[in-house]
């Protein structure tokens, strides 16, 4: 059994107001569900760079595709 790894949100305000928002910890598209409210309410858009855990297999063994 592998042991649960610890999910971390960290939003980033730099000196001139702009905000970003990374993820550690999670896998697939989870990261975007946790975020959601967040960049809502921060008024966070643009560019999304994808880490090679959103690639990753869910724990439901699932896997997710890009494309089609």
């Amino acid at each position: 059994m592998s042991t649960p790894t610890t999910k971390t949100i960290e939003i980033t305000v730099s000196p001139e107001g702009a905000t970003s928002i990374k993820t550690t910890g999670f896998t697939g598209g989870s990261c975007r569900d946790a975020t959601r409210d967040l960049e809502r309410a921060l008024g966070v858009s643009g560019r999304e760079t994808l880490l090679p855990e959103f690639y990753a297999q869910t724990q439901s063994g699932e896997r997710l595709q890009q494309g089609s």
